[in-house]
């Protein structure tokens, strides 16, 4: 950066800063932007865009800073005011965060961010109208778009057999970088190690590095709960951003980018010692084509673990959270229908949430020896 600091010439400095940002280049990025504020302290933008820097860095407090020195010289930009109220969410400060967005859809009524995070928060006090109208009138200026359209759904109690694909997607490239830490330490989430002590047993029992294919694999927390298993690792996932963080690890043999179903439409048949979904069929209701997927790409013998959120009674069911809660006795026919012979199924606690934890199930399935 000496070269930097030896260029006076704002303009140059921005074009620097921007161009880092744009490829990702976090530290880089900040240490431009602070030399362009440093020449310019009333850049509004690069405040903005210091402040996103701050919040991929995990930095909150300093993004919060960055935001609202934003929003003093330039009260109109919505979207620093909504990344105001995401920073300050994150930090607890949750009559603040709300205001943020409050904020952010008082200048920019079209911004689908905030809309959704004002809707979120209504639902998670049980204000389900409030969370409805919220993501209703986002649907207002973006008709059929995929998450506020769930959202609703969820809010209003309907049941969808499924959460769409351009709700996932962006839903978790957009916690990708603090997916992990929440998930783990915040939410104290263990189901990858349930479903590794399932089927470790069975797998070291196996030929030496047997396959097993990961359905949502997120950042990869399940290939690390196997990675001394001495297994061979494959791993889907819809979002890019999760698949580039599972790659960092180095544990997988594959990463397939696409569509659960779609994908292990493409997959040999008999292919897998073993498929695991941990905390992935939260996001659909109607389990039938997947099930019948998943006993396919299973070689005779081969084990089927997963976890659910559950529901007491009934078949599934989308929850005001935007998750899917499904029955044991729903599982258990499925099962029967696709020919998997049914282990176990222990209740589990899936994740805290609210004060609370999430209750359900981990389960595990086999498809009969062949014979």
């Amino acid at each position: 950066m000496e070269s930097m600091s030896q260029n006076t010439d704002p303009a140059l400095l921005s074009q620097q800063a921007h161009a880092h940002y744009d490829a990702g280049r976090w530290n880089e990025a900040g240490t431009a932007y602070e030399w362009v504020l440093q020449k310019n302290p009333g850049d509004a933008f690069a405040w903005y865009r210091l402040g996103n820097v701050r919040e991929e860095q995990g930095r909150d407090m300093d993004a919060i800073a960055c935001f609202e020195r934003s929003v003093a010289l330039d009260p109109r930009h919505a979207p620093a005011w909504n990344n105001l109220g995401s920073a300050r969410q994150r930090l607890g400060q949750v009559p603040a965060a709300e205001a943020a967005y409050v904020e952010a859809v008082r200048h920019d009524p079209a911004l689908i961010e905030p809309r959704i995070n004002l809707g979120r928060l209504a639902e998670a006090r049980g204000d389900l109208a409030r969370a409805a109208a919220s993501y209703g009138a986002g649907l207002e200026h973006h008709p059929g778009n995929p998450m506020l359209a769930h959202l609703l759904a969820a809010a209003r109690n309907e049941s969808p057999t499924r959460a769409p694909a351009g709700y996932v997607a962006p839903l978790f490239d957009a916690q990708a970088r603090v997916f992990e830490r929440h998930l783990v330490e915040d939410l104290d989430y263990r189901v990858p190690d349930m479903l590794a002590a399932l089927v470790r047993p069975a797998l070291a029992a196996g030929p030496p590095g047997p396959p097993v294919l990961d359905l949502g694999c997120g950042t990869g927390l399940m290939g690390a709960a196997l990675a001394d298993a001495g297994v061979r690792m494959d791993g889907i996932d819809i979002s890019p951003r999760m698949l580039e963080r599972a790659g960092a690890r180095g544990l997988y043999a594959q990463l397939l980018h696409g569509d659960i179903p779609e994908v292990l439409a493409t997959l040999d048949a008999a292919r897998y010692a073993a498929v695991l979904a941990a905390d992935t069929f939260i996001y659909f209701g109607d389990l039938t084509e997947l099930f019948q997927r998943v006993e396919r790409v299973l070689s005779p013998g081969g084990l089927f673990g997963f976890s659910v959120e559950g529901l007491p009674e009934g078949r599934w069911r989308l929850q005001p959270t935007g998750r899917y809660a499904h029955a044991l006795d729903y599982l258990r026919e499925r099962a029967r229908a696709t020919g998997l012979a049914w282990r176990s199924a222990g209740a589990a606690r899936i994740r805290r949430e609210r004060q609370a934890y999430i209750e359900g199930f981990v389960v595990l399935l086999e498809k009969p020896a062949s014979g």
